[in-house]
Parts: structure tokens; sequence; C-alpha cells
């Protein structure tokens, strides 16, 4: 029988110093020789996500910045989604002058944020991407698969989400990676969508898949799987809205790797 798993990074499969512990590593390693399917679902961007799969030295599909862009095991991509140019125009301005609010964004190879906003630090220092300054005069709006608002005001980002809803109902998928991180893509967009594009292009069925998240982003695909899991450092607002999901080990503590041991090497010693 063949199985996918679809497993978030940040907060997930990622310990919280960014790193994939060795055991971790060993399991996965072992299940895709064992012919299992894996799935890195994250928010990141696809370079950022290509350079962790590559340091496990193994295949996987990747479904990147919460879905606007899916790659199949050959580094095709597969799903590509932007958000409407005039969209991606408006949401760049909306608080664009807002001194604690930090705009970035996702567009191809390229990561901006707004200049006046780099005293807040709230800028990732996991990406190995570099960022570069921009000004919504002066940028093109098309091709932007992301756009992103940090921010430790989390009062002020719950309310910009209302505002984005309000404005753009259904055209944006828009959701909370960590409380201090406000993401939207195009409404067609999410990584809900892409475990099914997955399943149905490998005609395994969702019954087969199994998922592994922390963060409201992932809530969709946790939904969908046949069986999910969450993280025991996962957002509360998460545990709160899929109760039935069960709890397992901290990112910390290779809660994922530890499951999959338990499913699937424990209990089934024939897959050795």
């Amino acid at each position: 029988m063949s199985y996918i798993i679809a497993v978030d990074l940040d907060g997930t499969l990622l310990s919280s110093e960014n790193k994939i512990t060795k055991y971790t590593q060993k399991i996965i390693q072992l299940l895709i020789k064992k012919n299992f399917y894996f799935i890195f679902a994250s928010g990141r961007h696809y370079i950022d996500v290509m350079e962790i799969r590559d340091s496990l030295k193994i295949k996987i599909f990747m479904i990147t910045s919460n879905g606007a862009k899916i790659y199949n095991l050959d580094d095709e991509l597969i799903f590509s989604d932007n958000l409407e140019a005039n969209i991606a125009s408006t949401l760049c301005r909306m608080e664009y002058l807002d001194t604690e609010i930090i705009t970035q964004v996702y567009q191809n190879n390229k990561w901006y944020i707004n200049n006046n906003k780099i005293d807040n630090k709230f800028c990732s220092a996991l990406s190995s991407l570099k960022y570069q300054y921009f000004h919504p005069d002066d940028l093109d709006f098309n091709n932007i698969s992301k756009i992103f608002f940090t921010s430790r005001n989390f009062q002020k980002l719950y309310i910009l989400k209302r505002k984005i809803t309000d404005c753009y109902g259904c055209k944006v998928h828009i959701n909370f990676s960590v409380p201090g991180c406000l993401e939207i893509v195009s409404g067609t967009t999410s990584k809900g969508h892409g475990l099914k594009l997955i399943s149905n292009l490998l005609g395994i069925p969702l019954n087969n898949c199994i998922a592994f998240g922390d963060g409201m982003n992932d809530q969709d695909m946790l939904d969908i799987a046949g069986k999910a899991y969450i993280m025991q450092n996962a957002d509360s607002r998460l545990k709160d809205i899929l109760p039935h999901i069960e709890i397992i080990g901290s990112n910390n503590n290779d809660g994922v790797a530890r499951c999959l041991n338990k499913i699937f090497i424990e209990n089934n010693k024939n897959i050795l």
C-alpha cells in the first residue's frame, strides 16, 4: 500500500534551531526507500524548501509559499498561482507606513520588504534569501506568489486580517503561520489544495495521506488528510478548531519522526 506523508517544516519537522535531527533524517530516508512519498508543505520560499530537501539527499514533492508553487520529485513546477496584480498592489500599500508592521513580498526568486521597518527586526533569520527594499510606486505587482505581514503587535495583525477578508473574501487565502506572521496567497491556493493535487497525480487516495502541522496555515491540509497529527507546540487556535486530531510530541522532541516510527516501523516489522 502506498502512502503520502505531508509535513509542515517550521514548528513541525524542523526544531526551534531550524534543524532536522539525524534521527528524523533516518526515519524519512527509511520510509522513502520503502516507496513512501513525502511532501514538504511550507509557507517558505521554494528556494529555502529546496535547500532543506537537498540537505537530506532525498526526492520529495514540495508545496511552497503555502501552495502557490508546487514541485514534483524532479523539481518541475507542476502548479503556480499568483495573487492578482491589483490585489497585490493594494496589499503592498495597505500598511506600508505603519512602523510596527513589516510588509514582505515573494516575487519569483526575490524577497522584498518595505524599507522603513528594519528596526522592527522581525525579518526571518532562517532564510538563505537576501531581502531587498521596495517602494510600492516602483514595484511590478505581477508574479507575486505571497505577501505576508509580520509584527510583534498581534492585535494589529488580527485587525488587518479582518480588513483584508472584508475587502477580498474568497479571492485570497489568508492565515497565520505563527501568531506574528499573517500570510496571504491566491484564493485558489493552499496547502490542502496542494495535497489534493499531488494525491490525484499519484493516484493515491486522501485516505492514505498522513499530515503533520502546527500552524493555522496547515488547517485545511490536516482536515482533508486520512490521518493527521498536530504538534504539541502548535498554535492553540489550531488545536481548538481541530479538537478531533491527535496531538503528538513537539518539534524539539522529534515528534513527527517518532510518530512515523510508531505507526510504520515498530508496529510493522515487515517494513524494515
